[in-house]
């Protein structure tokens, strides 16, 4: 199969996974209260909007392959595969990744969500080497803090709270 026919049913499966978020996954996995005052505050419209971005993206690819320029195997795609020395490497930055994401549910209730998620963001960055680090490391710090006073001040939504350092 050639590079075309890859991205064609890779674009097709994208498209099946956003409807049966839509259609399937969130309205039976997400519990939504009828009396929601504001749109953005119920907990289905995020889920929903990303089910939707998924969406377009699957036909954004496969509108891509159909309409754009034929894919031409080059050198740089060739080399871009794993070669058999940097396959340890790779598998070594997985389960990183796979620790760091448990690590993450393990901390929340001990560092609250705010520290925890700024630790294991910079860490992800770390581990995908990152271009720019000292840019990741001040997003970091900074949306997590951001997103904290947005949803426990603007939108009234409790965020935990560790044991350690407790936010206002």
């Amino acid at each position: 199969m050639n590079q075309k026919t890859n991205d064609l049913g890779l674009g097709a499966g994208v498209i099946a996974f956003g409807v049966f978020l839509l259609l399937y996954a969130i309205p039976v996995f997400v519990s939504a209260p009828s009396n929601v005052r504001a749109l953005v505050l119920s907990p289905l419209f995020w889920p929903d909007i990303i089910a939707w971005i998924i969406i377009i993206l699957g036909v954004t690819l496969i509108a891509t392959r159909v309409f754009g320029p034929p894919v031409v195997a080059s050198e740089t795609t060739a080399s871009a595969a794993l070669s058999p020395e940097d396959t340890p490497y790779a598998i070594a930055r997985l389960a990183a990744a796979a620790v760091i994401m448990v690590g993450l549910v393990v901390a929340i209730p001990v560092l609250g969500m705010v520290l925890s998620t700024g630790i294991a963001f910079a860490l992800i960055s770390m581990i995908v080497k990152t271009p720019r680090p000292v840019t990741a490391l001040i997003v970091a710090i900074l949306l997590p803090l951001v997103l904290y006073a947005f949803f426990a001040h603007v939108a009234g939504v409790s965020v935990p709270q560790g044991r350690f350092i407790t936010l206002p």
